[in-house]
């Protein structure tokens, strides 16, 4: 299974979503900051924690990946079941009508339900509107914005 969720946060959501974590894998690998592995018996998902530079918040990933081949590992069912549980959190517990500015078609807002917005990561952006930006990624002509 092939499965990912893009979502914004701070540090205090992501300790939050850190804790609910701990809860439902085996252990939570952080010795790379950039990408955290959180191990299901024999079975990784990552978790790329959103980068905040500048008054630009980057999105971060959640994300599974299981090869359906002889090298998968052998607790797929376990894993599968906490990836989708840890993002039913998130889309229980996150603001989903993001938009993002379409350059191509004159800067119009345009729906994206595949992005989602943790509570102080909403606070955070709705303190300044102008200037804190929510952003793809670095390189990413695509910016969101609160709205629908």
């Amino acid at each position: 299974m092939d499965a990912e969720i893009r979502f914004f946060m701070t540090d205090k959501d992501e300790a939050e979503f850190i804790a609910v974590a701990e809860a439902n894998v085996d252990e939570i690998d952080t010795t790379n900051p950039l990408k955290h592995r959180f191990l299901v018996g024999d079975c990784e998902l990552f978790f790329t924690p959103t980068l905040i530079e500048d008054n630009v918040m980057y999105t971060g990933v959640f994300e599974i990946r299981i090869k359906n081949n002889d090298d998968a590992c052998k607790n797929q069912i376990r894993a599968n079941a906490s990836y989708k549980k840890l993002r039913n959190w998130i889309k229980k517990n996150y603001w989903s009508r993001l938009a993002f500015i379409n350059e191509n078609k004159k800067n119009k807002l345009t729906p994206s339900r595949i992005h989602w917005l943790a509570p102080d990561a909403k606070a955070w952006k709705e303190s300044d509107e102008k200037n804190h930006l929510l952003k793809l990624s670095k390189t990413s002509w695509m910016t969101f914005d609160i709205g629908f």
